[in-house]
């Protein structure tokens, strides 16, 4: 499949393109399922056997999912602030009608578990407005891949690779996607066949629109085509686990239900604790020798601490603050916030970079608003993307600090510092204000009216 697209691509991309895109294929299929707990258990036959484990159903202690959620969990976009106040309200219309609080958890989750992930901006004509679609990352059967410029600081162009109703079920759909248009293709026996015309991807005027296609790298860095999953350095120690797990069961089987041993006699098939057993009716020889006893049984108790040293690398590689390292309940909120340190630094990072991918998806998006939309979309030079604090948040302080700078910072603001406790929105401090100003205007009406000689005053 990769050889007919990077067939297709001709020389746009360079000599190693392929077997980057193929690699990158493999490692994300292998993240993802360690996600979901699908992992590879490498274990023979035989021990299938003696641990009753059916192929294909091994059983795992899986920390992988919880090293990614613990962090996506904490990735939340609070709203989109913009240089002037009609961007704001446009972005805010724009995020509504994308679903905007579903798509971002996909996305960062997806970003972080393949270390990379896309989002394509298009239009949707009859809604007039702009849409964004959630393109996972090619993971060697289906998905989005990009091609760079040679200085990997550019994309040039988009490719998606997917399976379409209607279609012959062995073949698949792929779009490529440049600046000016969009080319269509369906995969055929040795090569890519075209499927409709080429769409052009110009405006009113002719200019070609540009990529649309924005990609969420997670540790991106400059001159890097591709992202890092949280899951990289994990997968490892979670196979060491695994593996330890598997001898943990076979050490207490064998605890519970030892090896028995016989010597110069065969003991009795229902033998039982309790029983006596007879060796021979009239004795032994004296050159006859009869014994009965256990195999030498492993303890339970290195594998435990081995197990609990494996969680404690996971928890330390991956800057995951893991339950059973967290301390008890009669922990301090400051106590917490010192063993999370590092997971709230890695939040800290991911919100800098990917937080300016969303800045620029906005931007595309009025972009191609102006392009194809009947209406054009307010002026704005640049959009600021504001999270929720990815620390944990004790209520009481929260409020008391936000009450400190109240007076500074004015009472909109104030109700968005108090916003995440109360759980109010945009638009539900909006008519908090305006509700407040009322009240004011009919108060100074009302005091003004019992003064003497001013009851027919109207302050409307």
């Amino acid at each position: 499949m990769l050889e007919m697209v990077a067939e297709q691509l001709g020389t746009a991309i360079d000599s190693g393109w392929l077997a980057r895109m193929d690699k990158w294929g493999k490692a994300v299929t292998r993240f993802r399922k360690y996600s979901d707990g699908e992992h590879e258990a490498k274990m023979t036959d035989e021990m299938r056997k003696q641990l009753r484990v059916v192929d294909g159903e091994e059983f795992n202690s899986n920390y992988c999912d919880m090293v990614v959620s613990s962090m996506s969990d904490r990735l939340v976009i609070d709203r989109m602030d913009a240089d002037a106040t009609a961007a704001v309200t446009w972005a805010n219309d724009v995020m509504q009608f994308n679903r905007f609080d579903e798509l971002q958890m996909d996305v960062h989750q997806m970003a972080l578990t393949d270390g990379d992930t896309f989002i394509f901006v298009g239009y949707d004509n009859e809604a007039q407005i702009p849409t964004f679609v959630h393109e996972p990352a090619w993971d060697g059967d289906v998905g989005m891949l990009v091609v760079y410029d040679r200085n990997r600081s550019q994309i040039m162009a988009a490719i998606k690779v997917w399976y379409e109703a209607g279609i012959d079920d062995a073949a698949r759909r792929v779009n490529v996607y440049y600046p000016d248009r969009i080319e269509k293709y369906v995969t055929g026996k040795d090569k890519l066949e075209t499927y409709e015309e080429v769409t052009p991807w110009v405006d009113a005027d002719g200019s070609p629109v540009g990529l649309t296609i924005h990609h969420f790298k997670n540790r991106g860095r400059s001159r890097v085509e591709l992202g890092m999953s949280e899951l990289k350095n994990v997968v490892p120690l979670q196979d060491a686990l695994n593996r330890t797990l598997y001898s943990m069961v076979m050490t207490a089987e064998l605890t519970a239900f030892p090896v028995r041993v016989a010597k110069g006699f065969n003991p009795p098939a229902n033998l039982s604790p309790g029983v006596w057993v007879t060796i021979g009716g009239d004795g032994l020889d004296k050159d006859q020798v009869a014994d009965a006893s256990v195999m030498a049984q492993g303890q339970l108790t290195p594998f435990i601490d081995q197990a609990k040293f494996l969680k404690g690398e996971i928890g330390t590689i991956s800057s995951t603050p893991l339950p059973e390292f967290m301390g008890g309940d009669s922990s301090s909120g400051e106590a917490l916030k010192q063993r999370e340190v590092g997971l709230v630094g890695k939040c800290a990072k991911f919100q800098v970079k990917i937080g300016n991918v969303w800045e620029d998806i906005f931007l595309t998006a009025r972009r191609v608003q102006l392009a194809f939309g009947t209406t054009a979309p307010p002026e704005v030079k640049r959009f600021t993307c504001k999270w929720k604090s990815a620390q944990l948040r004790n209520d009481n302080d929260w409020v008391k600090n936000a009450v400190a700078v109240k007076d500074d910072v004015g009472e909109r603001e104030f109700l968005r510092l108090i916003g995440p406790v109360f759980g109010y929105d945009e638009a539900y401090i909006e008519k908090l204000i305006v509700e407040k100003a009322g009240d004011a205007g009919r108060r100074l009406e009302a005091a003004v009216g019992s003064l003497p000689g001013f009851s027919r005053v109207d302050l409307a």
